[in-house]
């Protein structure tokens, strides 16, 4: 058999990875600004995939709401919750489609966070969670849209 040559030299890095330490925050706004410039570098580097998850948790809510709680209100609203999601992708324009995205996660905020506390049902708290992430994310990209600010983050 013969063996494989082998390399004295370690396999560089992926292209892809950059450590935080390689990322700064930009120093020329406010205190607030500068705390929600690492959201808003995320945000961007991840749009569109936390959307469909929320379209898709909003489904999977409804089918749950249905099938187990036997509430077909609740299976409504939530099943039109990832409707808008998904109309949110496809508008084109993002600064609507971050304001559609902000008014469909306080509209799950508001719906799962009364349930959330009355009774601690792992559903609730999950989709309360998700509202509450949601819309603080959709809104920072909504007000990043109108101002251009918070400045992402930047390379070293």
């Amino acid at each position: 058999m013969a063996s494989k040559p082998t390399s004295s030299q370690p396999a560089p890095p992926a292209q892809s990875s950059r450590a935080p330490a390689d990322m700064e925050i930009p120093r020329d706004q406010d205190v607030l600004k500068q705390v929600a410039s690492p959201m808003a570098t995320a945000s961007s580097h991840l749009d569109p995939y936390p959307h469909y998850i929320m379209s898709g948790a909003c489904g999977g809510a409804a089918f749950y709401a249905y099938n187990t709680m036997r509430n077909p209100r609740v299976a409504a609203m939530a099943g039109g919750f990832g409707l808008a999601y998904l109309r949110l992708l496809v508008t084109g324009h993002p600064q609507l489609g971050y304001d559609i995205g902000t008014l469909t996660s306080v509209g799950v905020l508001a719906t799962a966070l009364p349930a959330a506390r009355a009774t601690g049902d792992a559903y609730s708290v999950a989709m309360s969670a998700l509202g509450g992430i949601s819309a603080l994310a959709n809104l920072l990209k909504s007000y990043q849209q109108r101002t251009g600010l918070p400045h992402e983050m930047v390379e070293k």
